[in-house]
């Protein structure tokens, strides 16, 4: 996995320019370093490409055997609301190509829509509330995301004012209300009416909008692709969709139709996706909240999560493992069940992140590239003909590309793993004083004498133990009364909701010392007469056989309209005793008011 952090190096290189064989126009290269396992292939610092990760990839999109690379440019988002962007193809390190778009991308994705040959991808740029399909670089197709349900009260306010039954004060009232409420998302012609101030300027936004059907639609966050029917490189593929209003839709990619919606609990940011559709797949989502959830097929609703300290800023998955960059400048790793398997502190913030599967599949720090300026994004993967290219946009627009060395080797240096440098810093120990050493000299003098009181202390502790154990089993307050031949258990059950209770005491003889029975028992109940009312509150025992369980009722009555509880002990005593042989205490659940009908 390649990390990059936003710090800048202090490298400087020294820039040539040369032509290549097929008359382009070479870019700017940079000097190797021999102890580098990167080549410098291409470092234009002045190309002006603002875009982020996932709105670049690397495809060969006219089935040549030589890999493009395609960008969505947001341009200089300073002179908004005026769009800039653009769809840029680069073929080696020249633009190709470059194609309009109508609102800020999100995400770009190469997928397969057909079983033709050759096989040449078509191109899937989410902008907005829309996915624009461009095939041989030219438009093709566009899919709009599903309508919103409206309000119905936001629906009958819009037609009044179409039918001029309902002013602009109360229309504003209305709205206002409905989105005070919080219990519906209003539209966005509705939010930009609700902005204004002026009723001048609010009557003409109503002149203006009122004959214009009410529309709700929501806007893609995110997107990736997933393998239909088979785990081929080429096969037919389906596009995974992530939107404002917190829903996952699989779509595919021949007749754009919806195979599958998720409800995803808040707004996915990325998504990372495995398998294929008509075997078994799984979806995670890094959402706006915290949390990663993990989707399979046949579930709409997620399987798993994972709680995050921080926001995610990239997610990426090796195998049962995935690896996530948070805002707080820590890397975590986690299983597909959200068990952590280490976290690393970073000495900078994560500005991007992205996938290099060569070799090292552990947490070690392999290699360290200097950059000029901090990178916002970067793809890894094939470009041209070489299998191990790196492509980098920076902050200020450039394009770095640089490319591995065959022969380079990953050393996996436990950097990250160690223990921090200020653990070996040694610790500034402070002088002995003299009340630390005639305390030290005072332990070693009275050694035997402080070890006597220690074992008198703990002796006293034991002894005060043993004296209340005794009070309570004299006292009848433990649940089991155990005599030289005679054992009783106790055990109390409430049942109802109140205000009218069942309360059963189940007692058992579990002597084994004598067979006989115990006879002459009765079983009384103290209470607050206040609260509660016992029918009977004294109940004859006539005898209890060892190892049968006896149950004896009696119905209680919370005769209190507060909504309060109390306990009630329960004794087990014999006739020719004052002393209980075992006693509990029951607390009693809050009554549930007395409802007439």
């Amino acid at each position: 996995m390649a990390l990059i952090k936003g710090d800048k190096s202090s490298s400087k290189y020294n820039q040539e320019v040369a032509n290549n064989n097929e008359n382009e126009t070479r870019p700017t290269t940079a000097v190797a370093d021999p102890k580098s396992k990167w080549l410098p292939a291409h470092a234009d610092f002045v190309a002006g490409i603002n875009t982020v990760e996932t709105c670049m990839e690397l495809v060969d999109l006219f089935a040549e055997g030589s890999v493009n690379l395609v960008i969505a440019d947001f341009g200089n988002i300073l002179l908004m609301p005026k769009l800039q962007t653009k769809l840029k193809v680069f073929k080696g390190f020249s633009l190709l190509k470059e194609n309009n778009l109508t609102d800020l991308p999100c995400a770009v994705v190469a997928c397969y829509m057909d079983t033709l040959q050759p096989r040449i991808p078509a191109l899937a740029v989410a902008s907005g509330s829309a996915v624009f399909l461009f095939k041989s670089l030219r438009p093709y197709y566009k899919f709009v995301l599903p309508q919103l349900d409206i309000a119905q009260v936001e629906k009958d306010v819009w037609l009044k004012a179409r039918e001029g039954n309902i002013d602009i004060q109360a229309m504003h009232d209305v709205l206002n209300d409905l989105h005070r409420a919080g219990t519906t998302t209003l539209t966005h012609r509705s939010y930009m009416f609700l902005q204004i101030s002026n009723n001048n300027e609010a009557h003409q936004f109503v002149e203006h909008y009122k004959n214009i059907e009410l529309k709700q639609q929501s806007c893609i966050t995110c997107m990736k692709k997933l393998n239909k029917n088979s785990a081929d490189e080429d096969a037919l593929n389906c596009l995974v969709i992530g939107t404002e209003d917190q829903h996952i839709y699989i779509i595919e990619s021949e007749a754009f139709t919806i195979l599958a919606t998720m409800n995803c609990p808040a707004t996915p940011s990325f998504l990372d996706v495995s398998g294929v559709y008509d075997v078994e797949f799984r979806i995670l989502a890094a959402c706006r909240n915290g949390y990663i959830y993990l989707f399979r097929r046949g579930n709409p609703q997620p399987r798993n999560a994972i709680y995050l300290n921080s926001i995610a800023v990239g997610i990426e998955r090796f195998g049962k493992n995935i690896i996530v960059g948070c805002m707080d400048s820590s890397l975590h790793c986690y299983t597909t069940k959200g068990k952590r398997y280490w976290r690393h502190i970073l000495p900078a913030q994560i500005t991007a992140m992205c996938q290099i599967d060569y070799r090292p599949k552990d947490k070690f720090l392999v290699d360290v590239i200097q950059i000029e300026e901090n990178v916002y994004a970067m793809k890894f993967g094939r470009l041209g003909r070489e299998d191990a290219t790196l492509v980098m946009i920076t902050k200020n627009g450039g394009l770095v590309i640089k490319i591995l060395k065959r022969t380079a080797v990953f050393e996996e240096n436990d950097v990250l793993h160690g223990p921090p440098k200020e653990q070996q810093v040694k610790i500034d120990v402070p002088k002995r004083t003299k009340l630390y050493v005639d305390q030290t000299l005072r332990e070693k003098e009275q050694a035997e004498n402080m070890y006597r009181i220690f074992q008198q202390d703990l002796i006293r502790l034991k002894l005060l133990t043993g004296k209340e154990f005794l009070k309570s089993v004299q006292a009848g307050l433990n649940p089991v009364a155990k005599t030289k031949t005679e054992t009783i258990r106790i055990n109390a059950e409430v049942h109802g909701l109140g205000p009218r209770f069942k309360l059963t005491v189940k007692l058992q003889n579990t002597s084994s010392i004598s067979l006989l029975p115990i006879i002459d028992l009765f079983l009384s109940f103290t209470y607050d007469e206040n609260i509660y009312n016992l029918n009977p509150n004294y109940v004859e025992i006539p005898i209890l056989i060892n190892g049968i369980e006896y149950g004896f009722c009696s119905f209680v009555t919370c005769i209190t309209d507060k909504a309060i509880s109390d306990i009630i002990k329960v004794f087990v005593c014999r006739r020719d005793s004052t002393v209980p042989l075992i006693s509990a205490v029951i607390n009693m659940p809050v009554a549930e008011p007395n409802i007439s009908i």
